[in-house]
């Protein structure tokens, strides 16, 4: 699809404080841009649709390549070497089905080059221009074409023309082994957040919780942990047996620790339905 830019677009694209701190760009849209659920009662006309990654979100600060907490990452200079100076949001990505590649390579803070070859930074915005999305998206084309770099590529959106194309495409995405798909409303600026602006569509849902305690295997686990006691933010608390490998139910996470786990929405207590371990979050909230 090619989105041709007006002057106005560019000019608004270009309004960026470029003599800001990074971090202080970076910390201003703390938290970032957070996608909600979506639900059948979602005017899908006013959206575009993209495919959602599996990989990390990360912020270009201008100077820096931040996780969406402000954790400074530490890729080759090469990786960086020619993104703007200013922000621009995407996804560090090695591919589907491969989050524990991207995961394993750019929260190391000594960068292996072999590694940081296999992943891509997707772009899909700008958090620091005032544009719509749709002219922040042009923006983001313009650059990434301009760039030329084999590893900086754009996330492709486009619009929705009824529930029934959202619909297959949803479907076309979960039969390549896609996540799911990202709705972002077109005409609407960057707003730090959860929201409306940004929606989620997954087959199943993933969440966080933090570790509180352990409940221990009987029979022939006996000595290992069978499940862990997790708590959400709300306080509800519950287990969590389904999905740990025996390494983990032998060495569990420490008390304190974020996971995230699947499920299949929640009971009308608030608690999750069949949850199941999927990894524990390495990354400290940190700046």
């Amino acid at each position: 699809m090619y989105i041709k830019l007006s002057y106005l677009t560019i000019a608004l694209l270009s309004a960026f404080p470029c003599r800001a701190d990074p971090i202080d760009i970076v910390r201003k849209h703390l938290p970032i841009m957070l996608a909600s659920y979506y639900d059948t009662d979602v005017d899908v006309s006013q959206y575009w649709k993209s495919e959602k990654l599996d990989g990390i979100r990360a912020i270009w600060d201008g100077e820096n390549l931040r996780t969406r907490s402000g954790l400074k990452l530490s890729p080759p200079g090469w990786f960086t070497e020619s993104l703007p100076d200013y922000p621009v949001e995407g996804e560090l990505w090695a591919g589907r089905g491969h989050f524990n590649v991207v995961q394993s390579t750019v929260l190391d803070k000594t960068p292996v080059e072999t590694a940081w070859r296999k992943i891509n930074f997707m772009l899909f915005d700008m958090p620091d221009s005032p544009a719509s999305y749709k002219d922040r998206y042009a923006g983001i084309m313009h650059l990434v074409n301009s760039l030329q770099v084999d590893h900086i590529k754009f996330i492709e959106s486009m619009p929705i023309s009824s529930e029934q194309d959202l619909s297959a495409y949803f479907d076309q995405i979960n039969a390549v082994g896609g996540e799911g798909v990202m709705l972002r409303k077109y005409a609407e600026k960057y707003q730090s957040g959860r929201g409306e602006q940004l929606l989620k569509m997954k087959q199943y849902n993933d969440a966080e919780a933090t570790i509180v305690g352990y409940k221990m295997s009987k029979g022939k686990l006996e000595g290992m942990v069978g499940a862990l006691l997790v708590q959400l933010d709300s306080g509800i608390q519950f287990y969590v047996g389904s999905g740990l490998t025996e390494q983990l139910r032998v060495v569990p996470p420490k008390l304190g620790t974020t996971i995230t786990f699947r499920h299949n929405g929640y009971t009308h207590k608030g608690v999750p339905k069949f949850a199941r371990f999927l990894r524990e979050r390495v990354e400290p909230i940190t700046y």
